[in-house]
């Protein structure tokens, strides 16, 4: 008799301790998803101030899910589709871009790429570009190629800002590099084309490297280059327009390297640079 009181105590207390426990749990995930909803509602609150202009609001807004995430996210995520932690920063850089914050734009796409492999990693180059700080590409570009020797876009970007450095053999280098392994970047990203066309990326680098030799003294092989463009382009396209206009100016023909970039619509800040510095001074060519 005792001995089967004492066992219907024993039950009586584990399903005692196990009703506390899903209580317990309920209440643990029933205030994580009230945290959660009010961050995302943060979220889609900074979304809509950054549509209406109001870049401060949005800017503290993501910026205090960005810092935050690791608390609110654990132990699980109860929503579909919730914002991640790095999207979260390449927002912010993104608004902070705008507002000419440049050293907060640039810390919010660093975050984000360490978050997210390559999230804003363009922004972040074409950022470092037009604030005139090359140098600091490209050590980034030099420390991704010690681990990833076969990245395309580290190469380009080290070709971007040596040559933004005035380091023009360097930067031949750097693009050359970058077309040796544009194949195999086009065949993993399913860009190469059956019938052998021109690729856009493939334009712009030897559009690039043509004027990267044209400044490293290298003038057959610049025009070899920008020749070979020309005949390759489809009629609608002007991936020569760059190096054909620095060609002309290094020939003497200031006239016809303006007329050449009349309507010349550069794709990034290393293109701007080039077109300005040809277009204020028809020496730059040979420079």
């Amino acid at each position: 008799m005792t001995a089967s009181r004492s066992g219907r105590e024993r039950r009586r207390t584990v399903i005692v301790v196990a009703l506390v426990t899903v209580h317990v749990l309920a209440l643990a995930v029933f205030l994580l998803r009230t945290v959660q909803a009010g961050y995302l509602a943060r979220v889609l609150d900074a979304r809509e101030q950054w549509r209406a202009g109001n870049l401060t609001g949005a800017a503290a807004l993501y910026q205090n899910f960005a810092e935050d995430y690791p608390w609110f996210s654990r132990p699980l995520l109860l929503f579909e589709d919730y914002p991640s932690r790095a999207r979260a920063w390449y927002a912010l850089g993104r608004i902070e871009a705008e507002r000419g914050n440049r050293d907060a734009a640039l810390h919010a796409y660093r975050e984000a790429m360490h978050a997210e492999a390559g999230l804003g990693q363009r922004e972040y180059r074409n950022l470092l570009l037009e604030a005139g700080m090359a140098g600091v590409l490209a050590d980034d570009a030099r420390q991704r190629l010690a681990s990833h020797a076969d990245d395309l876009a580290a190469w380009w970007d080290l070709g971007a800002s040596e040559l933004a450095l005035g380091h023009a053999d360097a930067a031949v280098h750097a693009y050359a590099a970058a077309l040796d392994h544009l194949p195999a970047w086009l065949s993993a990203h399913t860009r190469a084309s059956s019938r052998g066309s021109l690729t856009a990326e493939e334009g712009d680098l030897r559009g690039l490297l043509s004027v990267a030799l044209l400044k490293a003294g290298a003038v057959d092989r610049s025009r070899a280059e920008c020749d070979w463009l020309s005949r390759r382009q489809r009629a609608d396209e002007h991936f020569d327009q760059l190096c054909s206009a620095y060609l002309l100016a290094a020939a003497g023909d200031s006239k016809g390297a303006q007329r050449r970039l009349q309507g010349y619509t550069p794709s990034g800040p290393e293109h701007r640079a080039l077109a300005a510095a040809l277009a204020g001074d028809s020496g730059a060519a040979a420079h």
